[in-house]
């Protein structure tokens, strides 16, 4: 956000803070199937749909700093993985060698000269080329030119890496993001950089684990003893561009902004900043760091969550430092999110197919939620409509 953004936002939420209110969403009460946090089919359609037809992340742009360094997927869906090359372009490759199939690298991210098969030896170049084949004498008539690594559309944009599932897509990043692309830019999360990253299986649905954080409802109960003062008489404003949403949480000093000037409003000093990066990132902008947390689909009941912060390296110098963002992501990582939201996620999945309810119901407070929901319905149906299209 501009600066001029930030103090409209800010005004929007003391507003909302005097009604004691959130800002009215889908205003009605939604009920959605508990099916759909449990049926298979529903998950490979939307495998199909979401997950193949628009960009996921892959991390964030610190970690590809230089030719060869590399960040491989966190995912066995869609084993890939996104390399800087000679020439400082982001490539994305299929881990599979061109002989044999076998994974060219075994690490989550490194670095490397060149990417050596563990099987055969045969040698590729960072920019996908099949460099060399053991025994070549064994391959009569092999054209090496042909047997590069199949390549995947790949780009870093806002400050993040992106890849796309289908070799055959684009990647357009601002037309994804629309003006939540111009925030990336001007809160300059490219020039964070990584303090840790966690990857951890969660036995929840994907979706369940995400709407988690879309609500405000559940802060002054489920984190009582951890966010709840933080956010006290807290209210939620609201934008969405396209599929993507981005949502807005006073902080309990929002009022000390009548003590400022309107030229001073930051609106990270005031309300942390929650993004739903369609369709399965939530990244989250508070004062002094940040979060990414992507949930990749395990089957319906589990999902892989992983759990990437950034900050700025200048404003956490030395061991003291250090120290400090050790607490921060502890208290993030390790109380808020796995013993308390994802706790509770976990929770409520091991009861959905044991009976009682078959439906949630969602308040006015929770619309949000069921916008997600939506967004990943409308694209299963958008899915169906061009199969149907195809066959005519």
């Amino acid at each position: 956000m501009q600066q001029h953004e930030q103090v409209a936002m800010i005004k929007r939420l003391l507003a909302l803070r005097e009604d004691r209110r959130d800002e009215k969403m889908l205003d009605e009460v939604v009920h959605i199937p508990i099916s759909k946090y449990t049926d298979q089919a529903l998950l490979d359609r939307e495998l199909a749909s979401a997950f193949t037809t628009y960009p996921l992340i892959a991390g964030h742009v610190s970690q590809l700093s230089e030719p060869g360094s590399y960040i491989a997927s966190d995912w066995e869906e869609f084993p890939y993985f996104v390399i800087r090359g000679e020439d400082g372009r982001v490539r994305a490759f299929y881990n599979q060698c061109r002989h044999r199939g076998s994974r060219l690298v075994d690490q989550r991210a490194g670095s490397v000269k060149n990417l050596v098969c563990p099987f055969h030896g045969w040698v590729y170049g960072l920019s996908g080329e099949l460099k060399g084949m053991t025994r070549s004498h064994d391959f009569p008539g092999i054209d090496k030119s042909e047997y590069g690594l199949v390549e995947l559309p790949a780009t870093e944009s806002g400050g993040f890496v992106w890849v796309a599932r289908s070799p055959q897509a684009s990647l357009d990043i601002p037309g994804h993001l629309g003006s939540f692309h111009d925030d990336l830019v001007n809160f300059d999360v490219a020039s964070l950089v990584q303090y840790k990253k966690t990857r951890v299986v969660k036995e929840a649905n994907w979706k369940l684990l995400i709407k988690t954080y879309l609500e405000g409802y559940h802060v002054p109960y489920l984190h009582r003893e951890t966010l709840a003062f933080a956010f006290k008489r807290g209210v939620i404003a609201y934008d969405v561009e396209g599929p993507n949403i981005r949502l807005s949480a006073a902080r309990t000093n929002i009022g000390d902004t009548a003590m400022k000037p309107e030229a001073e409003w930051r609106i990270l000093d005031y309300a942390s900043v929650y993004y739903t990066l369609f369709p399965n990132t939530f990244f989250i902008l508070h004062p002094d760091y940040v979060s990414i947390n992507t949930f990749w689909p395990d089957g319906p009941e589990r999902s892989i969550w992983t759990h990437e912060m950034l900050y700025r390296a200048e404003d956490f110098p030395g061991s003291t430092g250090q120290s400090a963002l050790n607490k921060r992501f502890t208290f993030t990582n390790d109380d808020v999110f796995d013993k308390e939201d994802f706790a509770v996620a976990e929770d409520v999945q091991r009861t959905l197919t044991r009976g009682g309810s078959k439906y949630h119901v969602l308040g006015l407070a929770e619309g949000l939620l069921a916008m997600f929901q939506d967004n990943i319905d409308q694209r299963l149906d958008d899915v169906v409509e061009a199969n149907n299209e195809q066959v005519a």
